[in-house]
């Protein structure tokens, strides 16, 4: 469920003989710029291209259209992804990247990964994304979130997330055939999945596609007949249970995750109180300290904590 310990589940089934993803598929997820490559092959992809960090630009300046995101090719929750309109944008950015690629506990993260960024085609339109389990190569897609919040940059912050989604449902089967389709090209077999997909009039779009659950606390916005948490839904398959007629519980369920907009030291919490005593509202949960150190994207990788909320319709949710 964790998106630094997936290499090492991987390399500790193989020694236990446990159904697993091989290591190669599994770091085909861990590098933006091998998933893209693999994933051209078979799914609709934006124009993609790679640099180093330690050569001047300037020579390929002539590649870039525009707009387009530039991102590290390892980090996740959105750090260090950042769109350019232009030219001077484009150089202004990169120096952001550089500078997060140069930190110690980037590159200890990150290793020759931290040498490089990715820049590709800035991908309008409607943001979703599928949590799913995957027994013998089969997905089994347990929610479709929607991302009611504009995600045009120039920072891509992940903020409001509700389910089931509103999507028409011979949508939501055209992106399940796609997901289905990205995950067989990346010898995905076996476990969770989450996978960011954006939906225009050009398609269908891979965005990411990681062999985790979704991160954070988020996936307690998801609860399955019978009580059920994604966690224990994930045990449940790999101990060979069937979970093909797992169903969600009936309420709109929303999650936000609450961005940080300034930098500097977290001095105080305000307003939990009021924010719970809302209707609709069932949590707060504050995942970062008094004291601690706070960081705007796209330096920044974390949240200030979670809300939760639930109602009987969307519109009512969004409201909320």
């Amino acid at each position: 469920v964790d998106e630094e310990s997936i290499i090492l589940a991987a390399q500790i089934s193989e020694v236990l003989n446990i159904q697993h993803n091989s290591l190669e598929s599994v770091k085909l997820t861990k590098n933006k710029y091998l998933m893209r490559k693999e994933l051209e092959k078979s799914c609709l992809s934006p124009w993609f291209r790679i640099f180093s960090v330690y050569k001047s630009q300037e020579a390929n300046y002539s590649e870039i259209k525009y707009p387009c995101v530039i991102k590290p090719t390892f980090l996740s929750g959105s750090q260090g992804v950042i769109r350019a309109n232009n030219k001077s944008e484009f150089i202004k950015n990169v120096k952001i990247i550089k500078k997060l690629l140069s930190r110690d506990e980037v590159i200890k993260k990150g290793g020759d990964k931290a040498k490089w960024f990715l820049v590709e085609e800035f991908i309008p339109g409607r943001e979703i994304s599928i949590e799913g389990i995957v027994n013998d190569g089969n997905l089994k897609e347990l929610a479709i979130f929607d991302k009611p919040d504009t995600l045009n940059g120039p920072t891509f912050p992940e903020t409001i997330l509700i389910t089931p989604t509103t999507l028409k449902k011979e949508i939501q089967i055209k992106i399940i055939g796609t997901a289905k389709i990205a995950l067989k090209t990346l010898g995905i077999v076996k476990g969770p999945v989450h996978i960011e997909i954006r939906i225009n009039k050009k398609g269908i779009y891979i965005i990411e596609c990681a062999a985790r659950s979704i991160g954070g606390l988020c996936s307690k916005a998801l609860e399955f007949d019978g009580d059920m948490s994604l966690e224990e839904l994930i045990i449940r398959s790999s101990l060979g249970r069937n979970i093909n007629k797992t169903k969600l519980k009936g309420l709109i369920k929303g999650v936000m995750m609450m961005p940080i907009e300034k930098q500097g030291v977290l001095r105080e919490i305000r307003g939990a109180k009021s924010a719970l005593s809302l209707s609709g509202i069932t949590e707060l949960k504050m995942t970062v300290k008094r004291g601690e150190m706070l960081e705007t994207l796209p330096l920044g990788d974390r949240y200030l904590g979670f809300i939760f909320a639930e109602a009987k319709d969307h519109k009512s949710i969004i409201k909320k």
